[in-house]
């Protein structure tokens, strides 16, 4: 009788224990910097600018905060536009993060980098997802790319 007792107990707590950690959780980008890159951008998501105590700071409970580094290394372009989208679970919406950035600097190839400090990202967020449309010279066309970075 004590060994089922026993037995009990230790798959209860196997389960309790193993069952807590199969829980979706917030976004949290382990090794910062990350950076992705295609022929034509380099994404870098880094941590927050801490410099200037006006920028937003993380709420425990509610979302973290990151600083964003665009920099175009392929063609020289025009039109540049980068947005930010995060996801929720449960959820097929995509949330934007902030306002739609239009970016000449990013036009040159090598020029100066978008640099966003400080976004918030909702700690209920799987992805966080940077989409980056231009036009290349001479083009009536759009392009688009989009950057995934989700949780490890």
């Amino acid at each position: 009788m004590m060994k089922k007792i026993a037995f009990t107990a230790f798959v209860l707590a196997s389960f309790l224990t193993f069952g807590k950690s199969m829980q979706v959780k917030a976004l949290t980008i382990p090794e910062l910097p990350t950076t992705e890159t295609s022929k034509q951008w380099a994404v870098e998501v880094n941590n927050p600018d801490n410099d200037y105590p006006n920028l937003a700071q993380a709420k425990r409970g509610v979302y973290h905060t990151y600083s964003l580094n665009v920099k175009n290394i392929g063609k020289d372009v025009h039109d540049v536009k980068v947005q930010l989208f995060r996801n929720e679970s449960n959820s097929n919406t995509k949330y934007g993060l902030l306002p739609t950035m239009e970016s000449p600097e990013l036009s040159q190839k090598d020029g100066h980098p978008l640099h966003v400090s400080n976004f918030g990202l909702s700690e209920k967020a799987t992805d966080l997802n940077i989409v980056i449309t231009w036009k290349e010279k001479g083009e009536k066309r759009e392009y688009q790319e989009t950057f995934t970075f989700h949780q490890k």
